[in-house]
């Protein structure tokens, strides 16, 4: 990279990643749903240890499908962890939740206590890999769900999963997503300023168009968008515009009297507070309820 190129992620990046102020809750390292993992160094994202949050299908369901949760930002895994366990138990499905480099117990850890693209990117890759060669989960049967700032992971992570691994994921849920960082940039502080946020910086609108080039003989990747119509924090407009996008896609299935009732009726930006709505995208059986 140029030197203003470096600039210009070391801002974004400052201004992308909000690890929230707020102390880590007094016993919270001891949680029975805390797992620590280290992939071999010689595997993408591997060598470091890192924590996740892991949340067994509800007792009775045998269910395989597994949800991989990626959070939005100013919280971690302790802070929605009470959330997480009811999402789960609402969708009947595994879950298991990535934390970011610098964010809650990430901080305390060697080799990513340091927030940045490349150690997200690592530790997404760190727990599909987990799913699969830990957990023993097949990819066609993972979920990854992005929240927010989440959503941006989950779609490289799709994207990387195929080109490295040439593994087909289960299935896309993006929650309260945005187009790109410089989009977000220009609804808060204008156009002038968002040009100093380099293009390529969380390009969702690019990555989303990548996803939806089904290569011949592969799987169309099921895609769920869901965003509140009333989200002050991500304006609903990047929610639609990822979903035209998703639409042009080669094999699209789209559901837009479910999509839209979903959007008008769905005012938070917070994963709480669409649960406390029921505003679950269906339980996690072979077929998505939406497809865009």
């Amino acid at each position: 990279f140029s030197p203003l190129a470096i600039m210009g992620l070391s801002l974004a990046a400052s201004f992308v990643f909000l690890p929230p102020e707020l102390p880590a809750k007094s016993g919270a390292q001891a949680s029975k749903n805390i797992v620590w993992d280290q992939r071999p160094a010689k595997l993408p994202g591997g060598g470091v240890t890192r924590p996740f949050l892991w949340f067994p299908a509800p007792e009775g369901t045998g269910s395989r499908r597994t949800v991989i949760f990626f959070h939005g930002n100013a919280e971690d895994l302790q802070l929605i962890e009470a959330d997480l366990q009811q999402f789960g138990q609402v969708l009947k499905c595994n879950l298991l939740a990535v934390e970011y480099p610098g964010y809650g117990l990430c901080s305390q850890a060697k080799g990513c206590q340091e927030v940045s693209f490349e150690g997200v990117a690592d530790v997404a890759m760190h727990a599909l890999l987990y799913c699969c060669h830990v957990l023993e989960v097949d990819p066609s049967q993972i979920i990854l769900h992005g929240r927010s700032l989440g959503s941006a992971p989950v779609l490289h992570l799709a994207k990387r999963a195929y080109d490295l691994l040439h593994w087909e994921i289960g299935g896309i849920v993006l929650q309260c997503p945005f187009i790109s960082i410089r989009q977000v940039a220009a609804d808060y502080v204008g156009l002038a300023g968002s040009l100093l946020v380099p293009s390529d910086c969380y390009n969702n609108m690019a990555a989303l168009s990548l996803l939806c080039q089904v290569p011949p003989g592969c799987c169309f990747v099921p895609i769920l968008i869901l965003h509140g119509e009333l989200d002050k924090v991500i304006k609903p407009y990047h929610g639609r515009a990822l979903l035209k996008k998703a639409s042009l896609g080669l094999r699209p299935q789209a559901a837009d009297d479910l999509s839209g009732n979903l959007l008008k009726r769905d005012k938070g930006h917070r994963l709480g507070a669409s649960i406390d709505r029921g505003h679950i995208p269906g339980q996690c059986h072979a077929q998505p309820l939406v497809f865009a």
